[in-house]
């Protein structure tokens, strides 16, 4: 408005409100507080500072409870964290934007309203220091339509979303939560909203409640209602207030059970032997690695085991390689079975096999040993005229008093052992 004009509405307004304006702040209030619209002023932080006689009016409060954060106490309580919600997304942007809510007055009546807000800038068009914004009365227009026009495509687009999805409190317990959400985890909707994040989660895996990131992203286990545990990405994004205290967070949450499953049949390919189930080369020496550390910590004793087919080769050019597999998986079985889940089992290669053996004493280890060998010796395989013998050569180092400068040393001083116990054989 141009200096001739203002001056030109001063002087129309003092004369129809019989007072005189003597700055651009009395013409703004004279001409809001006769507004159709309610107004309302904000601070750049994003606090109420005025509101005009309309706005008191759509929300049914005095002005002086408006200001700060006190506006929001008017807003419906089904309405409240979205319309707090739109209103931080714009201070925190420093972006123009519009909400559609519901105001509830003391005497329980319920006031459409569509607001839209837009920052005040200063000369130089940088800084945003302060907001105006207008509440227009579009009651009629929603009790005719049943609409809420943006806020219900944004509810039907979350209910209808294809993974699940949930506003969390900073407590844990649950604003809403859509469908998609309630079959992931096998719960009704009534059963989740009665449980918190923390009860969901499996024991010991962060929740967004571990900090105040504004955005997080995280792999972690939900319980389902059946009580298996799923593994989950979740994407979280903190909302705040007008007064920058957490309000909730929306939370996606995406099934990743596949790719866990992959990730861990990799892994398996990567340290265990494809053709035995055992541990290869690779997994077999970093579970020693990892148990002889432990042990020498604890004091524990227990014994290396290693051991080797003494005819192979013969199996394999006499009956085939087919066969020869088929003897190899055998062997692995016979450690199996002998051995305990604790102990470590594997595969070095070839016809080669290794075990560590848990809290056994020498002469214990030694009967382990004759005991598979006995196992083995009891196999045959028939080519067809021709049955061949299996048999094993197996050398035991006993871990107790005398340690090893690593596990190198150890399995070779294992092979060592095994190879007098083959060169015995021979000479048998």
């Amino acid at each position: 408005m141009e200096p001739g004009q203002l001056s030109q509405l001063r002087a129309a307004l003092a004369l129809s409100g019989g007072a005189a304006l003597s700055s651009p702040e009395d013409v703004f209030r004279v001409l809001t507080a006769r507004a159709p619209v309610g107004v309302f002023v904000a601070a750049a932080s994003g606090e109420y500072e005025y509101v005009n006689d309309r706005w008191c009016a759509l929300a049914g409060m005095p002005a002086e409870q408006a200001f700060g954060a006190g506006w929001t106490g008017a807003v419906h309580p089904d309405d409240a964290e979205r319309a707090a919600a739109a209103w931080t997304e714009s201070v925190a942007s420093c972006e123009d934007g519009s909400c559609l809510y519901r105001f509830r007055r003391p005497d329980g009546s319920e006031v459409w309203v569509d607001a839209s807000v837009a920052a005040i800038r200063d000369a130089d068009r940088d800084a945003v220091v302060g907001w105006i914004g207008v509440c227009t009365d579009v009651t009629a227009y929603c009790s005719e339509n049943g609409s809420r026009d943006g806020d219900e495509r944004y509810q039907v687009a979350f209910d209808n979303a294809p993974i699940g999805m949930g506003l969390v409190r900073p407590d844990g317990s649950w604003v809403q939560v859509n469908q998609a959400f309630c079959r992931l985890l096998g719960y009704t909707e009534a059963e989740l909203m009665t449980l918190t994040l923390a009860d969901l989660t499996v024991p010991g895996d962060a929740t967004v409640q571990a900090d105040e990131s504004e955005e997080t992203r995280s792999e972690t286990r939900y319980l389902r209602a059946d009580g298996t545990a799923m593994w989950v990405a979740a994407s979280t994004t903190l909302v705040r207030g007008p007064d920058g205290k957490p309000l909730y967070y929306v939370v996606q949450v995406e099934d990743i059970g596949d790719r866990k499953q992959t990730e861990r049949e990799l892994r398996r390919l990567a340290d265990h032997d494809s053709l035995t189930g055992l541990l290869n080369r690779r997994g077999f020496m970093e579970g020693l690695r990892r148990e002889l550390r432990r042990m020498e910590r604890r004091r524990e004793y227990g014994a290396l085991v290693l051991l080797d087919l003494d005819n192979f080769k013969t199996v394999n050019d006499t009956a085939g390689h087919l066969v020869g597999d088929q003897v190899l998986r055998a062997t692995a079985e016979v450690l199996r079975r002998r051995l305990r889940a604790t102990d470590v089992i594997g595969r070095l290669g070839g016809d080669e096999f290794a075990a560590l053996v848990l809290n056994v004493t020498p002469r214990q280890a030694s009967e382990i040993a004759a005991e598979t060998a006995e196992t083995l010796r009891s196999m045959t395989v028939t080519a067809g005229d021709t049955t061949i013998e299996v048999a094993a050569s197996i050398g035991v180092i006993a871990i107790d008093e005398m340690r090893y400068d690593n596990e190198d040393d150890l399995l070779a001083a294992a092979d060592r052992a095994m190879y007098r116990v083959k060169s015995l054989r021979r000479e048998e």
